[in-house]
């Protein structure tokens, strides 16, 4: 059972786990706790080498690591464990009771779009909302406004239940912007899916805007135009298994892949979706 007090951040001493850190940070209150997740795999045993450090020196540095950032109040705690990360953090996530996990990714530059896609497969894995991160630092008042994309995608209504909890609990109005399908036949899909987060935002009391759009190409350029626009502080986006997609998708340029790798570096919140799972409830969307 999770813990709506509790953040796990899987930290690997990168600019963009101190970024993950700093959001953590930034959407936590006084009372709540941060636990600080560093996986020790061979790439973390190899950078122990190098520093001249070994495993008993961690908890102090991620200790320390903490103390960059102001957190009076909130207790950060370091969870030190060895094996793989894809295995291993969502297991941790659970071991903790944590209802959310953010995390840090290097972006797309050259062929570091291939950690586009490992950002994605750790999300894939995961049981809890993923926020994914890259260096812009979480804004003074957190996330007040998140894009809502509405596709064709079946699955797509998994992740409104999670996002109208995300919304309550962090006082968010969320901007709800639908695909404009050249198929008529896709497009009542996107209808009828538009229709189902209307609903389920307006009976949770979550305030949300629609927002029309006629374009029918490159959905996922819209979506990170859009939210640059209207200086979004997070996407929601619906993930899928990694075995629901196709090879090409995850390593060349899936719309996932484009939007949490944005330009604009706004942090994406990811709802993986479950193919066997009813919808319904925080719970049924996330697995837990």
């Amino acid at each position: 059972m999770s813990n709506k007090n509790v953040i796990l951040v899987p930290y690997d001493f990168t600019e963009e786990a101190d970024c993950a850190l700093n959001h953590a940070i930034g959407l936590s209150s006084p009372g709540d706790t941060i636990y600080l997740n560093h996986i020790l795999d061979k790439k973390a045993l190899a950078r122990l080498k190098s520093t001249g450090k070994s495993v008993l020196d961690l908890p102090a540095e991620l200790e320390a690591a903490s103390k960059k950032f102001n957190h009076e109040g909130i207790d950060v705690k370091a969870m030190v464990k060895e094996g793989d990360i894809f295995e291993d953090i969502p297991s941790c996530a659970s071991e903790v009771g944590a209802y959310l996990m953010i995390f840090g990714t290097h972006g797309v530059h050259g062929m570091q779009h291939i950690l586009g896609a490992l950002s994605l497969k750790l999300v894939t894995t995961s049981h809890i909302p993923v926020i994914i991160v890259q260096r812009r630092p979480i804004r003074t008042n957190g996330y007040k406004k998140i894009v809502y994309p509405v596709d064709e995608n079946p699955y797509s209504k998994q992740k409104a239940f999670a996002v109208a909890e995300f919304a309550l609990k962090h006082k968010s109005e969320v901007l709800v912007f639908a695909k404009r399908n050249g198929d008529e036949h896709f497009q009542r899909y996107t209808d009828g899916n538009q229709r189902y987060s209307e609903k389920v935002f307006e009976e949770a009391g979550v305030t949300f805007t629609t927002f029309e759009n006629t374009k029918t190409s490159g959905f996922g350029k819209l979506v990170i135009d859009f939210a640059a626009k209207h200086d979004a502080d997070l996407i929601s986006i619906t993930t899928q298994d990694s075995g629901d997609l196709d090879l090409g998708d995850i390593f060349v340029g899936s719309e996932d892949v484009k939007i949490i790798n944005n330009e604009a570096e706004i942090p994406s919140l990811c709802i993986n979706a479950r193919v066997t799972m009813k919808v319904g409830g925080l719970a049924g969307v996330t697995g837990s």
